[in-house]
């Protein structure tokens, strides 16, 4: 296995891992992407407090928190978020984790990441607002619900009206 730079300091970005004896989706998830989609808090603690960065990505860019954020586990996303994950860091499709989790209704993990700074697609690249990836997949709940107006980021009220 390779893996990228595991320099751990806040805000670094760690370029991608990858095993080249694995296919299909999760074939270049490292340890902590798989702690961090299974909703394992201890294992990623762990693998933390070993050096793991925790803005690994693989090669599509997906990082632990997009994973994290994606199945709905808000204590695993958290605990990254404490750590140094990039809430802004997006997949080669334009993707973030505030994307994810508000087209899977997950209004825990869309809350969190607004308040640690996320900022919605449509505002900083040309993907579809997270309000519009959740209606296209059939959720009713998404960013509206996890925050109300005031506390929106300036151009988010706009996005939102239906």
């Amino acid at each position: 296995m390779s893996a990228g730079n595991k320099e751990t300091q806040k805000g670094t970005a760690c370029p991608y891992f990858s095993n080249p004896l694995m296919s299909g989706v999760e074939a270049d998830w490292s340890p902590i992407h798989d702690a961090a989609f299974n909703g394992n808090v201890l294992c990623l603690q762990r693998l933390m407090a070993q050096g793991m960065c925790v803005n690994l990505n693989t090669l599509d860019r997906v990082s632990p928190l997009h994973v994290a954020c994606q199945q709905g586990h808000t204590n695993c996303a958290k605990l990254l978020v404490e750590n140094g994950a990039n809430v802004n860091h997006t997949t080669v499709d334009g993707h973030n984790a505030l994307t994810e989790a508000s087209a899977r209704g997950h209004v825990t993990c869309v809350s969190l990441l607004l308040k640690h700074g996320a900022t919605p697609p449509g505002e900083t690249s040309p993907s579809s607002p997270p309000i519009h990836t959740a209606a296209a997949r059939g959720r009713s709940t998404g960013v509206a619900d996890a925050t109300p107006n005031e506390s929106l980021p300036p151009s988010l009220p706009n996005q939102l009206a239906l």
